[in-house]
């Protein structure tokens, strides 16, 4: 998968934050999808990524009811 670079320091936008955070998780589950099925040998790095698209995934959760806290 993509390590992406740091983002410049910006004002907090929930909303933003989580657009990009769920683009980034999809762009990276599509490429997951495309190497299943996969060898035995991989199968640990490919649930250390899907493990990681899902921490990714909780956080824009966390970043949407933030964003509903303010309104």
């Amino acid at each position: 998968m993509h390590d992406h670079p740091p983002q410049p320091a910006r004002p907090s936008n929930p909303e933003v934050e989580a657009i990009v955070t769920v683009g980034s998780a999809v762009t990276d589950l599509v490429e997951v999808a495309e190497m299943l099925p996969v060898p035995a040998s991989e199968a640990e790095r490919v649930a250390q990524i899907l493990d990681r698209l899902s921490e990714e995934l909780a956080e824009a959760a966390g970043l949407l009811r933030k964003a509903s806290a303010r309104d």
